[in-house]
């Protein structure tokens, strides 16, 4: 069977999004996450500030949203996710490739969980005002040595995203990412205005915003890189599967656009939030779990009414990243649709079990957290990412790959500009895709 036959093969009644903004919202769901809060303010700060900013809006313009682009025009010609989209695309060895990302989306998900699981419980402490009680390393470093503690709230974000998922696309992620991404956005705006009243605020904008040019070397925009990668969600698989729901009029061109600032415009209110804050009470900055779980608190421990402040810091995170990590279960949901005619909830069932017990091992030893993302984020994400362009340029080629970008979008190019980016993206971003697999290594073996 061709290629093109599979491809309208596929079974029908397929959800896709209710409204175009619902799926924006969605998107941008998937790009918003841990990353964008832990991260990038730190990366910002230790690389030039201002000056990191531009080299890194840059990178989002010329890599990623021509990622996004490439992502979701395979997902949505072949109106699949990863399990199946390559082999309908007509990739040889597509079979392989699907089921190693669905492989990806299982483990990649089982140690996202591990941190999700961790904002669940420090927002029930920021309700109680248990972690005002001790030292914030201390209660950390109570929270990881709590087998029962870490169970539960395992056990209790499984349970929040299955109930999610039973909605389906529409009723559950859809109606969720309108009210999360909204909440989100909001909350760390009111955060933000809280933090502009502390003394000494100004030092961490200072901090954040002044350009030091200096700071600008190859290994900054390697880093500035990597971040724009993973924070977009790419590699063939988050933000790939939503784009298997997107109807044939989306503008497929604006919506990848609107990830990509939804996702920046995130990543830099939440510097606003969290660097005057912790230069406010003269705290060294750092980056990671010791951000968000020993010096976040120690500063709201230190505010006024910092409770409320923590409480709400906590269930916006939660709420984003339980986005983030819902898309690796519908990858799977997905696999088994289409493969073995699974019911969505007979999928989901099966999830909540295996992804616990994939965590078990991080509730005793976080060295399998760290390999873990190595391997199958730091990795595979690149990799498949790197075979989504090799898809777009060289199997689907230029007239198919550019008639489904194309539909449905109101931007126009024109000869010169669509074989400018046929080629940036066939021949260039090979490469910084390639770089971006090299620093993953890097940075985790040098930190």
């Amino acid at each position: 069977m061709e290629a093109d036959e599979l491809v309208e093969s596929v079974v029908e009644g397929r959800e896709t999004w209710a409204s175009k903004i619902g799926a924006i919202l969605a998107l941008i769901g998937v790009a918003v996450g841990l990353g964008n809060v832990w991260r990038f303010p730190y990366m910002l700060g230790k690389f030039g500030g201002a000056a990191f900013l531009v080299i890194y809006l840059v990178l989002v313009a010329v890599i990623g949203i021509p990622a996004l682009w490439v992502e979701f025009t395979i997902a949505r010609y072949t109106k699949s996710g990863p399990a199946t989209a390559f082999i309908k695309a007509g990739l040889p060895g597509g079979k392989y490739v699907g089921w190693l990302l669905v492989l990806v989306a299982i483990m990649a998900v089982s140690y996202y969980l591990v941190v999700i699981r961790w904002v669940l419980w420090y927002f029930i402490a920021s309700l109680t005002g248990m972690y005002t009680t001790t030292d914030a390393g201390t209660f950390f470093n109570n929270t990881l040595g709590s087998i029962s503690i870490q169970a539960a709230m395992d056990i209790l974000v499984l349970l929040f995203i299955g109930a999610i998922l039973l909605g389906g696309i529409r009723r559950g992620i859809e109606r969720a990412s309108k009210i999360f991404m909204p909440f989100f956005y909001i909350a760390f705006l009111i955060l933000m205005i809280r933090v502009f009243t502390l003394p000494g605020a100004s030092k961490g904008l200072a901090y954040y915003l002044k350009p030091d040019w200096s700071m600008i070397t190859p290994m900054t925009i390697l880093a500035s890189m990597g971040q724009v990668f993973f924070s977009l969600g790419l590699g063939a698989t988050w933000i790939f599967i939503y784009g298997s729901y997107l109807s044939d009029d989306q503008d497929l061109i604006s919506s990848g656009i609107w990830t990509a600032v939804g996702d920046t415009a995130a990543a830099f209110i939440a510097g606003l939030v969290i660097l005057p804050a912790v230069f406010a009470f003269g705290i060294d900055p750092t980056s990671g779990p010791p951000l968000i779980f020993i010096t976040l608190p120690e500063v709201f421990k230190q505010i006024p009414g910092g409770l409320i402040f923590a409480a709400l810091f906590f269930l916006a995170l939660f709420l984003v990243a339980v986005l983030s990590a819902i898309p690796g279960f519908e990858i799977v949901i997905d696999a088994f649709r289409e493969k073995f005619n699974w019911s969505r909830k007979k999928t989901i069932g099966l999830m909540i079990v295996l992804e616990f017990l994939l965590g078990l091992p991080t509730m005793y030893d976080l060295n399998f957290l760290l390999y873990n993302d190595l391997f199958w984020g730091s990795t595979m994400l690149p990799i498949g990412s790197l075979i989504a362009i090799i898809t777009f340029a060289w199997v689907l080629g230029r007239v198919k790959a550019f008639e489904e970008l194309k539909k449905g979008s109101r931007v126009r190019f024109g000869g010169l500009g669509e074989t400018v980016l046929y080629y940036w993206v066939k021949f260039v971003m090979p490469i910084f895709i390639i770089l971006t697999l090299f620093w993953g290594w890097y940075s985790f073996f040098t930190s």
